[in-house]
């Protein structure tokens, strides 16, 4: 009788992750990635979340960056501690301002959407804050992640152009901190210069090995900033408890992510806003005769 090896077991797609193919494939491609892509060992504080809690109603967050609610009504599981703390004197000085507020608050009128791709795609607008009240002999680092606003998903109704709870939020995806790449920051660059995150990309690719940061489509997120005092003795962060940080959070900065832009109002903010939209904007003008 001819053998006919049993089939292999199929590893669910966040087992395979971690699979050895996987983690071949992972190390074989590191010398083929440009410097952009790759991320950097600091970079590499990458867990998977086993949150199912949302973060909670965001009217309650503090936008100057304080938690006041609960620590039972927050996600646990993000990298950052979500839990309330109390500052020491000196990380209570400092706030943090959103750059470009005025294009923020015409997104988040209509509703913000973000396109995510497997291969990932930046944010438009761009997160860009500007710090003060920093010590200027201090270092700094700054991260930045994206949370769940709540734990419902989304669709877009067309014949009332607004979004509706569509069900339960889909499993949680890995959580992940990106970390600016020009951290450490002194206090003196960071009272000189703006913050700008416009090397985040985002992506539904569970798998990915580029360091973007995972979301599920039609669920809401809410980006938060994050500033770490960088004592001397830390290499890493793998014990975020015991740095002294601060935490802001933007309202306005809610965004649903998307695959493709679902409401045609923000699909012509984004090309009126973005100056890298100039193609799209000259044809979107032209008459079809012109065309």
């Amino acid at each position: 009788m001819e053998y006919t090896p049993p089939p292999k077991p199929q590893l669910s797609s966040r087992a395979n992750a971690f699979s050895i193919a996987a983690l071949m494939s992972s190390g074989s491609s590191k010398d083929k990635e440009s410097p952009e892509s790759t991320i950097k060992p600091l970079e590499q504080f990458v867990e998977k979340s086993s949150c199912a809690q949302p973060l909670s109603d965001l009217s309650s967050l503090d936008p100057h960056g304080d938690f006041s609610t609960s620590p039972s009504s927050l996600c646990t599981e993000p990298l950052i501690p979500t839990t309330p703390i109390i500052p020491s004197e000196e990380m209570a000085k400092i706030s943090c301002s959103l750059e470009t507020k005025e294009l923020w608050d015409k997104f988040h009128e209509l509703g913000t959407e973000m396109i995510i791709t497997k291969s990932g795609r930046r944010m438009f607008p761009t997160i860009r804050v500007s710090f003060s009240g920093v010590d200027p002999e201090a270092k700094y680092i700054v991260l930045m992640d994206i949370v769940p606003v709540d734990n419902k998903r989304y669709r877009y109704a067309y014949h009332r152009s607004s979004w509706l709870v569509a069900g339960k939020a889909d499993p949680p995806l890995p959580a992940r901190l990106y970390v600016h790449p020009d951290s450490p920051f002194t206090g003196e660059q960071l009272l000189k210069q703006m913050v700008s995150f416009e090397k985040v990309k985002l992506t539904n690719n569970e798998l990915d090995q580029h360091g973007h940061i995972i979301l599920n489509s039609m669920h809401k997120y809410q980006p938060r900033v994050h500033i770490i005092k960088k004592k001397d003795h830390t290499a890493s962060l793998l014990n975020l408890k015991s740095e002294e940080f601060r935490t802001f959070i933007f309202p306005e900065t809610v965004f649903t992510a998307v695959t493709a832009y679902q409401n045609q109002l923000i699909t012509k903010l984004k090309i009126d806003s973005n100056p890298f939209a100039k193609g799209f904007r000259d044809s979107s003008r032209l008459t079809d005769i012109e065309r």
